[in-house]
């Protein structure tokens, strides 16, 4: 996963650093263990999350170093990812297990484990050689830092090459150092990230860590880091994705097959939603709820905003009772009582309520409110639609409403549909920019349709 390439180099590389390092530097690195670290993760200049690593002793006596990233996803979900690393106490310090774990910040079931250490055992899993088998250790997780102290006179040139850390096949970066001021120095790596470090008492520290994608961690203090808070991405809508074909009548659409074809031939996130030749198929047809993942009862109000809009869904329900007929009523009133603009300023459900404007956040963020103002559980919903203007998929955002039953149903409030057609394609859980860079390799192959009113392929 890209963002974990990049982040874990924040503790070094959990791979093997060709030039040996003495045990001094790294007793004094020890001695900073249990200080936690703390940074804010920002996409293009906007803070999106946070990432800490916080060290302590098992109770089978081995170095334990956990680092959390923290960060919105693209279905509205904050997602975390726990990557645990445990090292022996006792020279060689080597690594005895690491594993990762994803899970979301509202429930308690992780939803993906992934044991990255020891590997797996039968020949196929295997590294693919004696280089990749390498036992790793302390040495090798503070490779850079440790390389750091040892150059810490040298200008410019070749710091350290360190490869990939749990790759099968060895592969490995080079890190240069391309500035050194009074109290920093800059290093930049083959593969476009850069790196500032500080140095504390002569040991150094990162500050800040940029890559190529637009993904960036800064070191940010423990008073401002409890102070943080931070607001979720708003819906990037000037991504267009090409189709082989157009599709007529999108509006009527009850059943959509599609084909994703990537230029890098990477799936990433995606490969969760698609089977083996890539495809997946959407449906209008009211379905069973089984989004385990999702706190229901959507986005969580303050109480003042709760009761303004208490007297503006019992205005525009006028004493219906019917859930049903409730979604559709309040569907109709935010299509419109709120004027489409394009743009992407994320603003709140009473600054949308007072400017009535907005662009289809805005759109399904009021309706969420609307409908959990009216006790029914709803969430706003990320992903792919059709947009039969320009003949492309885009970056869209629509709802979900959950019935007592436990039946869902999808609607869009932004194009008045009290049932969302089937090219709404939500994306899903996964790190939102994650989900937005793959896009920009993504073609979409039509494969079949449905209407309401025939079938067609």
């Amino acid at each position: 996963m890209l963002t974990w390439s990049f982040l874990l180099l924040l503790w070094g590389s959990l791979a093997g650093c060709e030039n040996a390092q003495t045990e001094q530097p790294l007793d004094r690195i020890r001695a900073t263990f249990f200080d936690p670290q703390h940074y804010v993760v920002a996409h293009e200049g906007l803070p999106i999350g946070t990432y800490t690593r916080v060290a302590s002793l098992t109770d089978t006596d081995e170095y334990e170093f956990r680092t959390t990233l923290t960060m919105p996803s693209a279905n509205g979900l904050i997602l975390a990812t726990d990557a645990v690393y445990q090292f022996q106490k006792r020279s060689p310090y080597l690594l005895s297990a690491a594993t990762r774990t994803t899970y979301t910040v509202s429930k308690d079931r992780p939803y993906r484990v992934e044991q990255l250490y020891p590997f797996a055992t039968s020949d196929v899993d295997r590294p693919a050689n004696e280089a990749s088998k390498k036992k790793y250790g302390l040495q090798d997780f503070f490779a850079l830092e440790l390389a750091l102290m040892a150059n810490i006179e040298s200008v410019e040139g070749e710091l350290v090459s360190v490869p990939t850390p749990f790759h099968k096949n060895v592969k490995s970066t080079k890190w240069t150092i391309s500035y050194r001021g009074d109290q920093s120095v800059m290093v930049s790596s083959t593969v476009g990230d850069r790196a500032t470090f500080s140095f504390q008492q002569g040991l150094p520290r990162l500050e800040e860590l940029i890559d190529d994608t637009g993904l960036s961690m800064q070191w940010i203090s423990v008073v401002d880091f409890d102070a943080l808070n931070l607001r979720p991405l708003h819906v990037v809508e000037d991504i267009r994705i090409p189709v082989d074909q157009p599709i007529e009548r999108p509006g009527t659409l009850t059943t959509l097959t599609v084909q994703f074809e990537f230029d890098d031939a990477k799936l990433g996130p995606w490969s969760t939603l698609l089977d083996a030749r890539n495809t997946l198929t959407t449906s209008t047809e009211i379905k069973p709820s089984s989004l385990e993942l999702f706190e229901w009862g959507g986005e969580l109000l303050d109480r003042s905003t709760a009761q303004k809009l208490r007297p503006i869904v019992a205005e525009a329900i006028k004493g219906i009772d019917d859930a049903q007929l409730i979604v559709d009523t309040l569907v109709a009133y935010v299509n419109r009582t709120i004027t489409y603009k394009n743009w992407n300023t994320l603003q709140s459900v009473e600054e949308t309520i007072a400017q009535k404007i907005g662009d289809c956040t805005e759109f399904a963020q009021l309706f969420t409110a609307l409908a959990t103002a009216a006790e029914l559980p709803t969430r706003t919903v990320v992903g792919l639609a059709y947009h039969e203007s320009s003949q492309t998929f885009g970056i869209h955002a629509w709802n979900e409403v959950l019935f007592e039953d436990g039946s869902t149903r999808i609607v869009d409030p932004t194009w008045n549909q009290i049932r969302a057609d089937a090219t709404h394609i939500e994306f899903p859980p996964a790190y939102q920019h994650e989900i937005v860079s793959t896009l920009k390799n993504l073609r979409i192959k039509v494969l079949k349709v449905e209407h309401s009113t025939d079938h067609s392929t």
